[in-house]
């Protein structure tokens, strides 16, 4: 069996120490515009990070190339982008089993059925 609390623990952990930026009303008064409440860009918005990058030095992007898979440095691709102000080392990485994912998945599922709301 699989120790879900772990993962999320190793999960919160890594989010704390590269700074990913979720606030979307900080990156908004960057000029920034998410496509989603949690902060995230898609590759088409590329430029428009990495000229809020050069404009604040203490910004990095951290590039999300698949489920559970999120690198602390930017990946060229049609990947999911965040912006950072935390550790800046580009060999951080998470990366977690697909089974944990599985189960994010259905308690957010789960989540999602309790309070009665639909995407």
């Amino acid at each position: 069996m699989i120790d879900i609390d772990y993962y999320k623990d190793i999960n919160s952990k890594f989010i704390r120490r590269v700074g990913i930026i979720s606030c979307v009303d900080r990156l908004g008064a960057m000029g920034l515009d998410p496509r989603n409440i949690t902060g995230i860009f898609w590759a088409r918005d590329i430029k428009s990070l990495q000229a809020v990058c050069d404009a604040y030095t203490d910004l990095h992007i951290v590039t999300n190339i698949g489920l559970g898979h999120t690198i602390n440095k930017y990946v060229a691709g049609p990947h999911k982008y965040r912006l950072a102000d935390g550790d800046q080392d580009p060999s951080l990485e998470l990366k977690l089993p697909p089974e944990v994912i599985h189960h994010l998945f259905a308690e957010l599922d789960h989540f999602v059925r309790r309070a009665n709301i639909g995407f």
